[in-house]
């Protein structure tokens, strides 16, 4: 009777120590809070019309429900941002990838890796229509009050983000809407907007009857070799989202997307 009973008893304390065992090596696998699942992919969105507007619609989220219909490797899903707060938010893993950015735009010394250019675009500057007024005005920016968008980076202030240097060296204001900013230069408020070229033209598709109000420049102020930039330690590589982008490429899918969104003819 003392042999079974001691049996019994070693068994059991082998059984609660296997299952301390488990339950540490459950915990141990369970992802950090706030940590993206394994599978998932969080990408980082701010309002960059027409990447993505006020409610995250946009460019962005269309490129990639193609790239997840496309493959089954990853799901991404998109997690909002802001242009300032973009950059400790990756870096502090609360998104793994940002795409449309460039490692111009204040990225310097942070732990990311660009994709190849996948998309050209630009910033052009906009103007009211007159009399008399043509190309010649976009010739040099002095006295000419410009309206920027807060957050972004411009070629003309040598990429400087600062409101206070902007405004204070180079007569830019700062707003938080490139409608607004072109509706303002088109009732005199301002002398010129500088807005991308791939905003503008969905702006005036859908509102064609500002067209003959404003004149847009012909001079782009940056030209945007647009990449995606991936966190470095994320679970996806550099070289699969290239790879993604080849076959995107090859078979036609982001020729067709960048047609049905309006940014490419």
């Amino acid at each position: 009777m003392a042999e079974r009973i001691a049996r019994r008893t070693v068994i059991g304390l082998a059984a609660a120590a296997a299952l301390a065992g488990a339950g540490k090596a459950i915990a141990q696998t369970q992802p950090k809070a706030g940590a993206s699942k394994p599978g998932t992919i969080k990408v980082g969105a701010y309002e960059f019309p027409p990447y993505a507007d006020e409610s995250g619609n946009g460019v962005t989220r269309a490129f990639f429900d193609a790239v997840n219909a496309a493959q089954s490797d990853f799901r991404f899903d998109l997690v909002r941002t802001s242009p300032q707060r973009r950059y400790d938010d990756l870096e502090q893993g609360r998104f793994d990838l940002i795409a449309f950015e460039s490692l111009a735009w204040g990225w310097s010394g942070r732990p990311v890796d660009a994709s190849r250019v996948f998309f050209r675009d630009a910033e052009v500057f906009v103007t009211r229509a007159g009399p008399g007024m043509n190309q010649g005005y976009f010739g040099s920016l002095d006295g000419k009050s410009i309206l920027g968008r807060l957050g972004y980076h411009y070629a003309y202030a040598g990429f400087n983000a600062d409101p206070a240097v902007l405004e204070g060296q180079y007569n830019t204001r700062l707003t938080v809407s490139h409608e607004g900013n072109v509706r303002s230069v088109a009732a005199g408020r301002a002398d010129l907007a500088i807005v991308t070229r791939s905003f503008l033209a969905r702006f005036l598709k859908a509102n064609p009857e500002m067209a003959p109000q404003l004149l847009v420049s012909d001079r782009a102020d940056q030209v945007y070799d647009h990449t995606i930039l991936v966190r470095r330690g994320s679970p996806v590589s550099v070289a699969w989202v290239n790879a993604t982008l080849d076959r995107l490429e090859a078979d036609g899918t982001l020729a067709a997307l960048w047609t049905r969104q309006g940014i490419a003819s």
